[in-house]
């Protein structure tokens, strides 16, 4: 049972990392020396399935809106029929509610070489991501919102538990970590291509510097500040984890134009 899904993991990753820059900022994909989440501490928290097959997180806006990452999905907009969601459990494979995705919006400028602007929003029935009694929605930053250095956040995920360990978590699993300076971070990933300023990063030293499930949430003071979206390595401190910055204007009149959120 684990090599099939280790295959289609590794599967989707070589899809997503198409491309020079992409092939060097692989998408995000452990919670190392995690702690296991116990059900409703997070319920905000989506598992993203295609086939069937956990392969992202994402999170709830509301009712009829979920965010992942762009790389999740891209190049299967076309196909929403392929994707669901498991909402209103910290079991990957189990509990909760299982949804299906209508419609795939990938943010118009995300470039798969560089991972810029690494946004999707899935839109499923209305009203169906508050149904079950164990999801709720997170909220958004305002627009152009700073993010102040050394701020404790929380990020959450069923990914890889260690650099060399690809079996999935069965169990959510979360750690809390610290936003990098900015002109820091773009200097310690400056041989891979460095970040933009729809970028931020964000590590904790001997615990996660690979953050968590790509597409999966980074929350602090009960907002979604950022979206999984890439790493080098994974534990090391030098190389802090890569979020998509939600406060950015870009993004957030993107977000606001389709949801109204």
């Amino acid at each position: 049972m684990k090599k099939p899904i280790a295959q289609l993991v590794l599967i989707f990753s070589l899809l997503w990392t198409s491309g020079s820059a992409a092939g060097k900022r692989r998408p995000d994909g452990r919670i190392v020396n995690g702690r296991e989440a116990f059900d409703g501490e997070f319920p905000y928290q989506l598992s993203l399935r295609r086939l069937t097959i956990h392969i992202c997180g994402a999170a709830v806006l509301d009712g009829s809106w979920a965010i992942t990452a762009a790389h999740c999905v891209d190049g299967h907009e076309r196909k929403p029929q392929e994707f669901s969601l498991r909402l209103g459990s910290v079991r990957r494979s189990s509990g909760g509610s299982l949804m299906n995705v209508r419609t795939i919006y990938k943010h118009p400028t995300y470039d798969p070489k560089d991972m810029n602007f690494d946004v999707a929003l899935l839109r499923t029935q209305i009203g169906a991501l508050t149904m079950d009694p164990n999801a709720a929605p997170i909220s958004l930053p305002e627009s152009g919102e700073p993010i102040v250095e050394n701020l404790s956040a929380v990020v959450s995920g069923w990914g890889h538990m260690s650099s060399t360990e690809s079996t999935l978590s069965s169990v959510l699993k979360y750690t809390t970590v610290l936003t990098v300076n900015q002109q820091k971070c773009h200097r310690n990933l400056m041989f891979h291509g460095g970040v933009t300023d729809v970028m931020f990063c964000a590590a904790a030293r001997n615990t996660d510097a690979c953050q968590g499930d790509s597409g999966g949430p980074l929350v602090a003071q009960g907002k979604l500040i950022g979206i999984v979206s890439w790493g080098v390595g994974c534990a090391d401190p030098y190389y802090p984890g890569v979020y998509a910055r939600m406060s950015h204007p870009s993004i957030r009149r993107w977000v606001r134009l389709l949801t109204k959120l």
